[in-house]
């Protein structure tokens, strides 16, 4: 069925059987391996997928930081040498165009860094792992269960995303630190999943907002990269170059205004009117498919 609701009956089978879709996906993703490092981003895409759809239900589901905590740390078990190369890419988009000597021993730092991190990674224990979690997390999704049926089950995990979207924005806005832009990216990345499944109730409308959220994430992240390359590269190299620490600093103030000027625009409705005007949406899908 994709990752998206299809008709507005039978809701909870429908929570289970895109859940159970992602993970048989993941496995067969580790079957098919070739290229861990493609494959453990794509591992690690479908556990963000599972956990939003987990946060549009959270209010309705008793086994929500079971389930939430499950899916996070089997994807963080993933996540070292994705974290070093996601350094070396960020250093790279942001000098590509200025080499110097200061710059090109970072950068040797950094390559050493992700040489590091491969070197002692236990590759195949990670994948047999990661499936030993996704086995285990299949046979548990046939016995989950919802306090709530239709629209109902999925209203109070869409106004609480959205609604935290809008406060994140709000702090960062007032504090400028890294932690509340990465906050704010979090709700932002969780009510880009909750469009996405709902995408086929208005696909015009709704994948327009999609799109928005994307490129509003894409800023969002990339600020993100650049909190984590400063500190990683502090942590490796010790203080930083001046003029390396004003290039980080000055390209996260250009993303910081772009994504202000968006995200300002896709928190006009209050939490209640957008979800109002979801579940007119949400009355497009037919009843039974």
């Amino acid at each position: 069925m994709g990752f998206s609701f299809s008709q507005r009956s039978k809701v909870g089978s429908q929570v289970r059987k895109i859940a159970a879709e992602q993970i048989d996906a993941a496995l067969d993703d580790i079957a098919a391996s070739e290229d861990f490092d493609d494959t453990v981003h794509e591992l690690r895409r479908r556990c963000k997928k599972i956990r939003g759809l987990l946060r549009l239900v959270r209010p309705n589901f008793p086994d929500f930081a079971t389930e939430n905590a499950a899916f996070r740390d089997a994807a963080n078990a993933l996540s070292a040498s994705r974290d070093a190369a996601v350094m070396l890419e960020t250093f790279d988009a942001l000098f590509k165009d200025e080499p110097s000597e200061t710059r090109n021993a970072l950068r040797s730092r950094l390559e050493d860094n992700v040489r590091r991190v491969s070197r002692q990674e236990d590759r195949t224990g990670l994948l047999d792992g990661f499936a030993e979690a996704m086995a285990s997390a299949r046979k548990r999704v046939k016995h989950w269960n919802f306090d709530a049926q239709g629209f109902a089950l999925i209203e109070p995990g869409l106004h609480d995303t959205y609604a935290r979207m809008r406060k994140r924005l709000k702090e960062a806005e007032k504090t400028g630190e890294d932690e509340d832009f990465h906050e704010w990216r979090k709700e932002t990345k969780g009510h880009w999943f909750q469009v996405t499944l709902l995408k086929d109730c208005a696909p015009d409308r709704l994948g327009a907002r999609r799109d928005q959220l994307d490129i509003l994430g894409e800023y969002l992240g990339d600020h993100h990269n650049l909190a984590v390359l400063d500190d990683g590269l502090e942590a490796l190299a010790g203080p930083l170059d001046e003029t390396v620490a004003k290039a980080i600093s000055c390209r996260q103030e250009d993303l910081a205004k772009k994504a202000f000027a968006l995200g300002r625009q896709l928190i006009v409705d209050s939490p209640k009117a957008l979800v109002s005007r979801f579940e007119k949406f949400w009355k497009l899908l037919p009843k039974d498919d």
